[in-house]
């Protein structure tokens, strides 16, 4: 684990190892020998133990402070590198038509996720941004006719980016819907679901070409048609 120290503590270190002598070591240990009440420290005169004190100390300070981020911040560390956290799409009327979770949430979280976000999403002028703060998260939504495409992600990432993502698998559902509505996503959900597979990885973008989206969900449909017939699918040289 590679432990940083300050600049003026090492030099500290460095001086008194250089300056002190074995017999000044001996008379100051014996000095401090009687003194009870002080808690048990490494002598200071001696450049080794101070050092490995220091060492242990930053080692306790930063075991210390990533406690207390986690239980401050709230996503575990294996989250941490994670861009959208959740992908809501819901009606104008708080229907939702579409939830993919990248980040461990249980049902009742995701219950409260949808309860809190939908009115305050669904309540903001159209003349306000489409981004909003909401707890340690930041909320970018965008909406296309009757249907709001929501993201939820870390507070410290790019708004406009995430708003590149949205609009990229709005283009890939009018790519392979043809000018895609509401009912297509009502009658063919699990379609939405396998382009969004496509576009997005845990939470972060995986393919930005539309093109071989669509080829791959194409390349799917020719596999449920031909499971559907009964006819063995060619698997190639």
């Amino acid at each position: 684990v590679p432990l940083l120290l300050t600049k003026h503590a090492y030099a500290a270190v460095i001086d008194s190892g250089a300056s002190t002598s074995l017999a000044a070591q001996a008379q100051a240990a014996q000095q401090n020998s009687h003194q009870l009440t002080r808690p048990f420290v490494p002598s200071a005169t001696s450049s080794a133990w101070q050092l490995l004190f220091l060492l242990l100390q930053e080692l306790v300070l930063g075991i210390q402070y990533r406690r207390d981020q986690q239980l401050t911040l709230g996503p575990c560390p294996e989250d941490a590198g994670t861009m959208i956290h959740f992908f809501i799409l819901m009606s104008r009327q708080g229907k939702v038509r579409l939830a993919k979770w990248y980040s461990t949430y249980t049902q009742k979280e995701r219950a409260r996720v949808v309860k809190e976000t939908t009115p305050l999403v669904l309540s903001r002028p159209l003349k306000l941004c489409n981004f909003v703060e909401w707890k340690n998260l930041k909320l970018v939504y965008k909406r296309y006719a009757s249907l709001y495409f929501l993201c939820g992600v870390d507070a410290s990432d790019n708004e406009l980016l995430v708003l590149e993502i949205i609009h990229h698998f709005v283009e890939g559902l009018d790519v392979y819907f043809g000018n895609v509505c509401e009912l297509d996503l009502i009658f063919n959900f699990h379609k939405a679901y396998y382009i969004l597979d496509e576009l997005l990885i845990a939470g972060e973008l995986q393919e930005p070409s539309k093109r071989v989206i669509s080829r791959v969900i194409e390349a799917q449909d020719q596999l449920v048609e031909q499971a559907k017939d009964g006819t063995e699918v060619d698997s190639g040289p």
